[in-house]
């Protein structure tokens, strides 16, 4: 049986240094895990050697200016390895790590069993993982460093270290029974304070989205405000499990432990994603600020230009269009009473908006006030909160648009429809509505008579009605690919993985998307030497939820599907809400409940501060 040591690149310069002594290997494992080399020892501390417990093993030997280390087990293989700091949160992985909270990586069939049943097909043994030795030797090899301070704990004459003046001076403040005081009325106050916060932010949580009036369905501004409030009720309960010492003492104990539970493996996803909302935040605000100045330096020439654009969207091209729809549009002959009918409704429809509404907020000294005031909030909050104005803004502009796509669309449903089943009536077949299939039938002849004079009569009136339907359609797509576009210049700045990014491009070993190991060398036996490696997460992994909206919105938007909906008439409509949802990867469905914020969050303070 082949027997792996995985040896830490750092002791190769205790090695030089010590190369005129006879050095000893010692190595920690487990009943199911390779060997680890914790330190190397020179021979003058052989005497405790025999003393090692059981979980401890000398596993090579080298001799005086040596450079061959003579090992005690049968086919050793050497794996380098440069040993993780939990301090810079570095470990290996054998999966990538997840972005996305646990619950919410399920696809739809897996989301369709019950947790009972998900909960028994998770522990079967037919799908459990088969690598469990390697994975329980990188749980040693990320615990490193605290394996080797307990080592050096329990056998301070084998390896001594100095402690430093930074740990003498920190060791000293903490037993301090002042300071113990003043942490624990200081961490009272706060969590006083953020309770406080996180019980208002889960009550407009609630307000926005109420069963009734469901505000952050039809609102960018509100579901901002919303995201926000989730935000700050997960933020406490994210610090408490990055930030927990519980868990973390207990890698010094080996007695009734996982060590999987104090990996930073588990913790980490939620340290990437408490920093990179913070991070999201401040440059939210640093955006906000920017825009703030170019809305404040050109309000004037914005407020005069953007009430020119709505006029004349409204009086010259709604007016006039509704008015040439009606007079034979390119030349075609179109029925003249049905589109003067329409005609006047969509203009009196016009006249009401632009008089209504409208008009009262394009003017431009409303503008004006309009854009001082969204200067003054995209300054204080950020500009996530400014282009969701700006949506709402152009959202209530756009309602008349709406109302035209709506009616025409219906009444070319209604006709496609109609003349459909009038098709079927001269074939001698009908549709079956409550069985949703086409049925033979035999018709009378006054029947047949009755259904071709309806069908002639719709075949002429097509024209006219798809000629405003496809102009309506036309500025009903402008209007949603608009939005579409401020939603994802929204969705950017709010769920961009900016902080994961900078991590990857900084340090890829805090990025782990799992390991390799490599020959690197031959020793002068002539056996190979390998290294272990951790791979980088890959970037699409990073992007998944965005990949996903990205899709979806192919499909809803720019398909062949769409192409279909919009020449049947099938209405096309804008549930920024439902996909923008996709994006929300990294926070619970609901904001955090109170009790369970007390309960961790609390503990947390109450545990740094005692």
């Amino acid at each position: 049986m082949t027997n792996y040591v995985f040896w830490p690149k750092k002791l190769r310069k205790k090695e030089v240094e010590y190369q005129s002594e006879t050095l000893y290997a010692i190595a920690i494992f487990k009943n199911d895990t390779d060997y680890v080399v914790l330190d190397v020892i020179p021979r003058a501390s052989v005497e405790g050697i025999k003393l090692l417990e059981a979980q401890y093993r000398v596993i090579a030997e080298k001799l005086e200016n040596s450079t061959q280390w003579s090992f005690k087990l049968e086919s050793a293989v050497v794996v380098e390895f440069e040993a993780p700091r939990l301090k810079l949160m570095q470990f290996f992985s054998l999966e990538p790590i997840s972005l996305i909270l646990p619950e919410k990586e399920f696809d739809k069939k897996v989301r369709a069993l019950k947790d009972g049943s998900l909960r028994k097909l998770s522990n079967h043994p037919r799908y459990q993982s088969k690598n469990e030795r390697l994975r329980q030797t990188l749980r040693l090899l990320n615990l490193y460093y605290r394996h080797l301070s307990r080592f050096s704990k329990a056998y301070p004459n084998l390896c001594y270290q100095q402690p430093s003046f930074k740990d003498l001076m920190l060791s000293l403040i903490e037993h301090s029974v002042l300071f113990l005081r003043i942490c624990k009325y200081f961490s009272t106050i706060v969590t006083s304070l953020i309770m406080t916060i996180c019980f208002l932010a889960k009550a407009i949580f609630s307000i926005l989205n109420w069963k009734m009036f469901p505000l952050v369905n039809i609102s960018a501004t509100a579901r901002q405000i919303a995201l926000r409030c989730q935000q700050i009720c997960y933020f406490p309960l994210q610090y408490s499990r990055i930030y927990e010492k519980g868990s973390l003492k207990k890698a010094h104990h080996e007695t009734a432990i996982h060590l999987h539970k104090d990996l930073p493996s588990k913790y980490y996803p939620d340290y990437i994603r408490f920093y990179n909302t913070l991070w999201l935040i401040i440059n939210d605000i640093s955006f906000g600020l920017i825009l703030s100045a170019l809305l404040n330096k050109h309000r004037q020439f914005l407020a005069i230009n953007v009430h020119f654009i709505v006029n004349f969207i409204f009086s010259e091209i709604f007016q006039k269009s509704a008015i040439s729809l009606a007079n034979n549009p390119f030349g075609i002959k179109l029925n003249a009473e049905l589109g003067t009918f329409l005609s006047d409704i969509f203009l009196w429809i016009i006249d009401f908006s632009f008089t209504a509404f409208v008009k009262p907020l394009t003017t431009e000294k409303n503008l004006y006030r309009f854009i001082d005031l969204l200067s003054q909030i995209t300054c204080l909050i950020g500009g996530s909160f400014g282009i969701s104005i700006i949506t709402d803004f152009f959202t209530l502009l756009s309602i008349p648009i709406y109302i035209f796509y709506h009616i025409s669309g219906k009444l070319y449903f209604w006709q496609i429809n109609i003349m459909g089943s009038l098709f079927y009536l001269f074939c001698g077949k009908k549709k079956n509505v409550l069985r949703r299939r086409v049925d033979t039938n035999y018709f009378q002849l006054d029947q047949l008579l009755v259904g071709t004079l309806f069908f002639i009569i719709l075949l002429f009136l097509t024209p006219t009605i798809l000629s405003f339907y496809i102009f309506y359609a036309t500025l009903q797509m402008i209007s949603i690919w608009i939005e579409i576009g401020l939603e994802s210049i929204i969705a950017m700045v709010n769920h961009f993985p900016l902080f994961a990014l900078l991590l990857r491009i900084k340090d890829p070993k805090r990025m782990p998307g799992g390991i390799c190991i490599v020959s690197v060398r031959n020793n002068k036996d002539h056996e190979p030497i390998f290294e272990l490696r951790s791979n980088a997460i890959a970037l699409g992994l990073m992007f998944k939820p965005y990949s996903i909206l990205l899709r979806s919105l192919l499909n809803n938007y720019f398909s062949i599907q769409t192409f279909k909906k919009l020449l049947f008439g099938i209405p096309i409509m804008v549930n920024i809400n439902k996909m923008y949802f996709i994006l929300y990867s990294s926070l619970p469905k609901e904001p955090v409940s109170l009790f369970t914020l007390k309960e961790q969050f609390f503990g947390t303070i109450s545990e740094n501060g005692e």
